[in-house]
């Protein structure tokens, strides 16, 4: 009973928000509330204990190298380890090649040859080279380290979480590319926005700033009639939103295009568009010419937003 209070006690102290849950959730017992976390603490018990064993044994191994070598006389321990490092008659780079692989001259492989033989081919006792062994070692201080970072203690996000940010950040990346798509609208390249929320947008834009010299409803007052087919500078799109964007400052129109983002004028533009034919409970007498209209071109719905909604 005590080493089961040890052992909750240690557990407690290597993740301290154990406490905290507990007291969050009393009605599940300690074993429920952590079943996970417990699981993957003695894993990476059982892993450490098993890299200590396995260093001991390293180690052990090499203790009886040593002794068996002793029995046999100190000179072949001296001549064993001169042909390891095979540095007699290299330079500084050879003895660095050498001592980077643990390589063993060709002139010096009987040193080293085991009693295994098959078929002829010999077995050499060499060594692992050094940066294999440190990159072994490397990847199971690292494999115990992400281990605890992502499944432990939880501070690393899943690949779940990556991919729902990755895909937020993907559609704030979409709509700046759509919102500078938009800028790029001219009197060449404008066409006719029939979303209600783009005709919503362009109808506060005219009440705003159009309706005082065109009244609320389009039938004109100080500007002309917006209702009926007769046009002082054209009834399509692309010459009402030229109109809007330079104005005619002749006749007291100021041009927008300073005021107004090219998206904003292509809206109130398509709201003025579709006036023609509504109602007017006072509307002014024609100005122009008449205007026969032609199909224009619709922008179509924005994809990316149909197929998130």
């Amino acid at each position: 009973m005590n080493k089961l209070k040890y052992i909750l006690l240690t557990l407690t102290f290597v993740f301290p928000g154990l406490t905290m849950a507990q007291d969050e959730a009393p009605a599940k017992s300690f074993l429920e509330l952590y079943q996970v976390e417990i699981v993957l603490g003695l894993a990476v018990v059982v892993c450490l204990v098993a890299v200590i064993a396995m260093y001991t044994l390293l180690v052990a191994m090499k203790t009886m190298l040593r002794m068996k070598l002793a029995e046999d006389g100190v000179e072949e321990e001296t001549e064993l380890i001169k042909a390891r490092e095979g540095e007699e008659g290299l330079d500084f780079w050879g003895r660095f090649w050498n001592r980077f692989h643990e390589a063993v001259p060709v002139a010096k492989e009987e040193s080293v040859v085991t009693d295994h033989e098959y078929d002829g081919i010999r077995e050499l006792d060499n060594r692992l080279p050094s940066w294999w062994l440190y990159g072994f070692y490397f990847t199971i201080l690292f494999g115990v380290a992400y281990l605890i970072n992502y499944h432990v203690i939880g501070t690393g996000m899943s690949q779940e979480e990556e991919y729902l940010t990755e895909m937020q950040e993907a559609d704030e990346k979409v709509k700046l590319y759509l919102a500078s798509l938009d800028n790029l609208v001219d009197e060449n390249s404008v066409v006719l926005l029939t979303e209600s929320v783009d005709i919503a947008a362009g109808k506060a834009i005219y009440d705003a700033n159009c309706a005082v010299c065109h009244a609320n409803d389009g039938g004109g007052g100080v500007g002309p009639n917006f209702t009926d087919k007769y046009w002082i500078h054209g009834g399509d799109m692309k010459s009402i939103f030229s109109t809007i964007k330079y104005g005619v400052p002749e006749k007291g129109m100021i041009s927008w295009e300073s005021q107004l983002p090219p998206k904003k004028m292509q809206q109130v533009a398509s709201y003025i568009y579709n006036m023609e034919g509504q109602p007017s409970a006072n509307p002014k007498e024609a100005q122009g010419e008449l205007f026969e209209r032609v199909e224009e071109t619709v922008a179509p719905a924005d994809s990316v937003a149909n197929a998130g909604s």
